[in-house]
């Protein structure tokens, strides 16, 4: 296509790898893709023997580096293919010809060694020569300085599947002063959920990340008293480990019917690495407490029975009271539980936006209560301070840690976790003092245009998440970036009302990809917690959008469950309070007062004080409305 470059467009599909570029080829034209390869892995192996070299044909026993490689297998017929190694080896410019040959000498000084299985294989594994096999001086320019040994291999007309062998070998004295001494690495779990009195593993890897051998290699573990060990080992020992090799380290234990925080510890050392460079693994264990049922099986029958002879009672009474008192008709008050909207009363200077954070500024503008719980619940979560045990019914634990400063607000909500489960009154307690400082922050300011301002911050962050032009850099930024110096991008994306379809969208063109998205380890737990694991979705071999679709679905279906497990939290307390507010002797003046926003924090005293013979309950109720929620 003329002097022109262009990029590929790299897609995993079934058999491999598709590639695509703009513009299209026409006919006519032709086209010249290059490769170049990296590898994050030693591609050169230390051999010792006795070999040929290609050069003079003398037999040399030594230490030589293999080199046995494969380029990719085309799937279509291709006109010409070339592959050419280029070695760290600087050649004598008297080994090189007029041509930028390599001659017998410089081949026999670079240690090149030919294996008899280099060559060009059909789909059968049939294998044949090469057409050409050169070896040339790299760069090509005779006035270059320096040139470098390289082996170039040619072959013309290849059939579909058709694969090149690269196979020879050169001396190991060329690489050994580039070797990497041995260093030690160690691959686990992050956390480890564990239930109480139920067996859990742990599996680890060690490996020599280096080239040189670790000597006398020793993986010594030490554990918390409330974890009984129920494997046999617990330490590991390797007298030489070379480079790339492995130990596998697997063991298993009870942890004591108690919630906590446990720590199971690995110490890796080796004689010939400095203390410096030893391993310490520390893998925490978060326990869940089982707990034992509250009633005996044997005593539900009798349990059974009591319960309708007491609704039978209760029934009775109900008959005969049912005259007495003050009745509260069912309208559209008394139907179902509605969560109140959460205000704030202003004396608004024109203009002026409220510099609060985005929590804040969530219930500045309204937000659902159960909107503002979940997103500091989540923000809690992503810190390393809360772990959700189950959603269903929502379980947390006060994990003790943090990657990050808690706010005010999240270190009451942590406070709010009692025996696992939120306490409603600290809660409210969070809510208010939430109200409090934002009234104190915001007294000043525009209500409209503080809320102009977040409807701006939620449509400028879905935005900036699809401007991103890849799936990486999209996923990074939905779970851990910063919307410019707003805040936690995720606060302003998940309050967009169409959120759910907004995240299918931005994720179901992967581009260029060739792998999903790598969902971030505290957002995999929360995962697995609410039963929408995304470490079960199947991988779709070559087909890297249904993965991710299916990634991203068990996102939104984790953060509804989490949602709704925080509504039945807030919401199922007020329930029985509500009920009991309809005992009141006077349905008027609380009705009067509360169907009037503006009234109903002025009017609540005054009336609802003196109408209520059941002050507690009624009190209760209407702070958590008025009180809790505000007023404006």
């Amino acid at each position: 296509m003329g002097e022109n470059r262009y990029d590929l467009t790299v897609e995993v599909v079934s058999e491999g790898y598709k590639l695509d570029w703009l513009p299209r080829t026409e006919e006519g034209e032709t086209v010249t893709v290059v490769f170049g390869y990296f590898s994050t892995n030693r591609i050169l192996e230390k051999t010792t023997g006795t070999f040929t070299l290609e050069g003079s044909g003398e037999e040399v026993t030594g230490d030589l580096g293999v080199f046995n490689w494969a380029p990719v297998i085309w799937s279509q017929s291709v006109g010409f293919e070339n592959v050419r190694v280029i070695y760290p080896i600087v050649m004598n410019a008297s080994w090189i010809t007029g041509e930028g040959g390599i001659t017998p000498d410089g081949a026999d000084y670079a240690g090149y060694v030919v294996d008899y299985r280099q060559g060009l294989y059909d789909v059968s594994e049939t294998q044949y020569s090469f057409n050409e096999e050169n070896l040339l001086a790299y760069p090509s320019d005779p006035g270059a300085f320096p040139r470098f040994f390289s082996v170039s291999l040619n072959h013309s007309s290849l059939s579909a599947h058709d694969h090149f062998r690269v196979f020879h070998y050169t001396n190991w004295s060329w690489y050994e002063p580039y070797l990497m001494p041995g260093i030690l690495a160690f691959e686990t779990a992050g956390i480890i959920n564990a239930y109480a009195g139920t067996e859990f593993s742990v599996a680890a890897t060690l490996f020599n990340y280096g080239d040189a051998d670790l000597e006398n290699v020793t993986v010594s573990m030490n554990y918390d008293a409330n974890l009984t060990l129920t494997s046999e080992q617990t330490s590991w020992y390797a007298e030489s480990l070379s480079g790339g090799d492995t130990v596998y380290i697997f063991c298993t234990f009870i942890p004591e019917n108690l919630p906590a925080i446990l720590t199971i510890t690995f110490l890796v050392s080796a004689d010939n690495v400095d203390p410096g460079g030893w391993l310490v693994i520390e893998i925490p264990v978060y326990v869940a407490e089982v707990v034992p049922p509250l009633i005996d099986p044997q005593m539900l029958a009798f349990g059974v029975g009591s319960l309708f002879a007491i609704g039978l009672i209760a029934y009775g009474y109900k008959k005969v009271t049912s005259s007495y008192g003050a009745k509260w008709e069912a309208d559209e008050t008394t139907t179902g539980y509605q969560s109140p909207e959460i205000a704030i009363q202003t004396f608004g200077t024109p203009g002026t936006v409220a510099d609060i954070d985005p929590v804040e500024l969530a219930l500045f503008v309204n937000t659902r209560r159960k909107t503002l719980i979940s997103m500091i619940l989540m923000s809690c979560v992503r810190k390393g301070a809360v772990r959700v045990i189950s959603s269903d019914p929502l379980k947390l634990s006060a994990t003790g840690l943090q990657f990050e400063d808690l706010t005010y607000y999240e270190e009451m909500f942590i406070d709010a976790i009692v025996n696992n489960e939120l306490d409603a009154d600290k809660v409210d307690d969070m809510v208010e003092e939430i109200a409090d400082k934002v009234q104190a922050k915001a007294w000043d300011a525009d209500f409209e245009a503080t809320k102009d301002a977040h409807d701006e911050r939620v449509k400028g962050a879905w935005e900036k998440l699809e401007s991103n032009p890849t799936l990486e850099g999209r996923t990074d930024y939905y779970f851990d970036e910063d919307y410019d110096d707003s805040g936690w991008a995720w606060f302003y994306l998940y309050q967009h009302p169409r959120h759910d379809a907004y995240l299918e969208d931005a994720f179901r063109h992967p581009g260029g990809t060739i792998s999903p998205p790598e969902i971030p380890a505290w957002f995999n737990d929360l995962s697995k917690a609410t039963g929408h694991a995304i470490s079960d979705v199947g991988r779709v071999v070559g087909d890297v959008a249904a993965t991710t679709s299916e990634i991203m679905s068990n996102v939104s279906n984790t953060i509804g469950d989490i949602f709704e497990g925080v509504g039945s939290v807030i919401s199922e307390p007020l329930s029985p309070i509500l009920e009991q507010t309809s005992r009141c002797v006077s349905h008027d003046a609380c009705h009067s007062a509360c169907v009037s926003h503006d009234a109903c924090h002025s009017a609540c005293h005054s009336a609802c004080h003196s109408a209520c013979v059941c002050h507690s309950a009624c009190h209760s109720a209407c702070h958590s409305a008025c009180v809790s929620g505000g007023f404006r």
